[in-house]
C-alpha cells in the first residue's frame, strides 16, 4: 500500500510541481487561520464583556487592532478558500492529462494479443476509470489528512486549556465513524471490483444504442427497445449491489449523528454551567463552543481524508496494475539491427492458438517468401490467413517454430525497428475522420511528403475521387465533423491501400485488399498490381481465387496447415483445394 502511495504522489508532483506545492501551501493556512480566528473572536468578546461589565468605554486602539485582525485573517482565509479551489483544479486538470498520457502510452505498447483475452478488457477498464485521478485524489486526501490533523490538535489543545473534558469527548465521540468509513471502502470497493464485467456490459449495450456502426441494423431490425431493455437490466445489476452497501452506510452513519448531537448537547450545558459559575468567560465560552464545533469538523475531514486514503489504495491498484503490465513482444538477446530485406523471409515449422481456443490457428506451418516476389496466401475463411500477418509483423508471437528475416530470427529484432520493414493493409482497416491527404501520411508520419502522397494515391486509384472532393486532399473526410465528406466503403479500402504504399517499407501486405471493392475497381487494381507495388516484396491474402491468379506462387492454407503451394496453373493442374475454390468462384460469377 505505502509503494503505491509513493508512486501516486510522484505521479501527482511531477505532472504538475509548482500546482502541487501551492496546493499544500494553501492548506496549511486554511488549517491554522480559523483557529487564529477563534482566539480573536475570544479576545473580542471577553474585551467587549470587560467594558459592559465596568460601564467603560472599551480600548478604543485595542478593539480596532483585534477587529482588523479578524478581519485580515478572515481575509486570508476566504482567499486562501477561492485560490485552493483554483490551484485543485490546475493540479488535477494537468494530472488526468498526465495519466491519460500514461494510459495511452502504454496501451499503445503492449502486446496486441492482449486484445484477444476478456481479463485485459477488465483490468483496461478499471484502469481507465481510477487512474485519471486516483493519484490526485491520494494527494488531496494527504492534504486534508495534515490539514484537518495539524486543525484538530490546535483545537484539542484549545478546548483542552477549557476543561479536559471537554478534549475527551471531542476525540472518543468519532471513533465509530472512522471505523465504519473504513469498514465500508473496503466492502464498497470489492463490489466494484465484481462488477467490473457487468460495467463493460452496460458500456456495451450503450454503444450499440449510440454508435455510428450499429445504427443501420438497430433501425432495420428495430432493436431499439430491446437493447434499451438488455442496458436498463445490465446498469441496474451493476449498481445495486453497490446502492445497498450505500444504503446501510448511510443509515448507520444516520444514528452515529445522533450520538455527535447528543455529545454536542453535553458541551453546551457544561460550558453553560461552568460560564454561570463564573469559571469561564463569556469570550472562552463561545471560544470553546466554537472550537468544538470546528474540532468535529475537523475530525470529520480527517475520516473523509482516512477513508479517502484507504479507498484510493485499494482503487489505484487497479490502475497500477494495468501500467505495470510487461509486455512479452521484446527484442531477445542478441539484439541484431535490423536492414532492408536481402533474402527472403522464412516461416518454419510456426504454430499459434488464440487464448482461449481449444484448437490451433496455425498448425506446423513452412513457407517462404523471396524478395522482390509477389506471393499469396489464399483459404477459406477462418483458416488463418489474418493470424498469420499479425504473426509475420511480429504483433503476436508464435507458440512454436519461428520466422526469420534475412536469416535472423524475427525476436532478436526490436519490435518497432522491425515493424517498419512492412506495410499492410489489414482486412479490418482503419476509418480516419482526417482529411484525405492525411489518411494516406499516416502510412509514415515521419515524412510529409506531398509529390509522394499524390503518386500513392495515385496508384491506388483514387485521382477520380480526389478530383470530385471541394478541397481534393485537403478535403476532411469521415461523418464525425462538421464540413465532413462521407465516402463509400470502396473508396475507404482504396484510401487504406494508399496509405500502405505511402510507406516506404521493403515488404507490404495486402490482406483482402479488394474485398469492398466492385468488379471493375478489383480488375484495374490487379491487372497493374507488379507496378503499384513497384518492385517491393509483397504478399496477397485472399480467399477470392481470381485477385491471386497473377502471383509468382500461391500457398493455399487451409485449417491451419499449408496444404498445397505452387503458381496458379501449377495448382489449377493439381486439382486439389485451390482448383475446387476456383472453379465453384468461377461458376459463381458466371451465373
Amino acid at each position: 500500500m505505502f509503494s503505491l502511495f509513493t508512486e501516486s504522489l510522484k505521479l501527482a508532483v511531477k505532472s504538475a510541481p509548482w500546482w502541487a506545492a501551492a496546493n499544500v501551501l494553501l492548506s496549511a493556512v486554511r488549517s491554522v487561520a480559523p483557529l487564529a480566528l477563534l482566539a480573536l473572536v475570544k479576545m473580542f468578546i471577553d474585551t467587549v464583556s470587560a467594558s459592559v461589565q465596568t460601564g467603560t468605554a472599551a480600548a478604543g486602539y485595542g478593539l480596532t487592532a483585534i477587529i482588523a485582525a479578524m478581519a485580515a485573517v478572515y481575509l486570508a482565509d476566504e482567499l486562501s478558500f477561492d485560490a485552493g479551489a483554483w490551484v485543485r483544479k490546475n493540479q488535477s486538470d494537468r494530472l488526468e492529462g498526465f495519466m491519460y498520457g500514461r494510459l495511452h502510452e502504454k496501451s499503445v505498447s503492449l502486446d496486441l494479443i492482449n486484445f484477444e483475452r476478456p481479463e485485459y478488457f477488465n483490468i483496461l477498464s478499471r484502469a481507465s476509470r481510477e487512474a485519471p485521478w486516483r493519484p490526485n485524489s491520494i494527494l488531496n486526501n494527504i492534504v486534508l489528512l495534515l490539514k484537518g490533523g495539524v486543525s484538530l490538535l490546535l483545537v484539542a489543545g484549545m478546548v483542552f486549556t477549557v476543561h479536559w473534558l471537554l478534549a475527551a469527548v471531542l476525540l472518543t465521540v468519532n471513533i465509530p465513524g472512522v471505523w465504519l468509513r473504513l469498514k465500508y471502502s473496503a466492502i464498497l470497493y470489492g463490489v466494484r471490483r465484481e462488477q467490473t464485467q457487468e460495467a463493460r456490459r452496460s458500456a456495451y449495450f450503450s454503444w450499440l444504442l449510440t454508435g455510428d456502426r450499429p445504427s443501420r441494423e438497430l433501425r432495420l431490425f428495430g432493436l431499439g427497445r430491446y437493447f434499451m431493455g438488455l442496458f436498463d437490466r445490465s446498469f441496474a445489476q451493476q449498481k445495486k449491489g453497490e446502492m445497498n452497501i450505500i444504503g446501510r452506510r448511510t443509515v448507520i452513519e444516520m444514528c452515529s449523528a445522533l450520538f455527535k448531537t447528543a455529545a454536542f448537547v453535553f458541551i453546551l450545558l457544561f460550558t453553560a454551567r461552568q460560564t454561570l459559575a463564573g469559571v469561564l468567560s463569556l469570550g472562552t465560552m463561545a471560544m470553546a463552543l466554537l472550537a468544538f464545533r470546528h474540532g468535529m469538523a475537523s475530525i470529520k475531514e480527517l475520516m473523509a481524508a482516512v477513508s479517502g486514503l484507504y479507498e484510493d489504495s485499494l482503487f489505484v491498484a487497479d490502475a497500477f496494475e494495468f501500467l505495470h503490465l510487461k509486455d512479452s513482444i521484446c527484442a531477445a538477446e542478441p539484439v541484431a539491427a535490423v536492414k532492408d530485406l536481402e533474402n527472403g523471409i522464412r516461416v518454419e515449422n510456426m504454430s499459434f492458438t488464440y487464448p482461449g481456443n481449444a484448437v490451433k490457428t496455425l498448425d506446423g506451418i513452412s513457407f517462404e517468401l523471396k524478395r522482390g516476389e509477389v506471393a499469396a496466401i489464399v483459404g477459406p475463411n477462418g483458416a488463418g490467413k489474418s493470424a498469420l500477418v499479425r504473426l509475420l509483423c511480429r504483433l503476436y508471437d508464435p507458440d512454436s517454430g519461428r520466422i526469420t528475416f534475412d536469416g535472423t530470427d524475427i525476436r532478436h529484432f526490436d519490435p518497432l525497428q522491425y515493424r517498419k520493414q512492412f506495410a499492410v493493409t489489414f482486412q479490418d482497416f482503419m476509418l480516419y475522420n482526417l482529411s484525405l491527404g492525411e489518411n494516406i501520411r499516416l502510412g509514415d508520419v515521419a515524412d510529409d511528403d506531398g509529390e509522394r502522397i499524390v503518386r500513392s494515391a495515385d496508384r491506388a486509384g483514387l485521382r477520380s475521387l480526389i478530383a470530385s472532393l471541394p478541397e481534393g486532399l485537403g478535403t476532411q473526410i469521415g461523418n464525425m465533423f462538421d464540413g465532413s465528406r462521407e465516402l463509400s466503403v470502396g473508396e475507404w479500402q482504396k484510401i487504406a491501400l494508399a496509405r500502405s504504399l505511402y510507406r516506404q517499407a521493403p515488404v507490404i501486405i495486402l490482406d483482402e485488399p479488394s474485398s469492398a471493392l466492385d468488379a471493375e475497381a478489383e480488375f484495374e487494381l490487379f491487372s497493374r498490381f507488379r507496378s503499384t507495388v513497384n518492385g517491393r516484396t509483397a504478399l496477397l491474402v485472399s480467399h477470392r481465387m481470381a485477385s491471386v491468379s497473377m502471383a509468382d506462387r500461391i500457398f493455399v492454407l487451409d485449417r491451419g496447415k499449408i496444404t498445397e503451394s505452387g503458381s496458379h496453373e501449377e495448382l489449377l493442374n493439381a486439382r486439389g483445394l485451390y482448383f475446387d475454390m476456383y472453379m465453384k468462384q468461377a461458376g459463381a460469377a458466371q451465373a
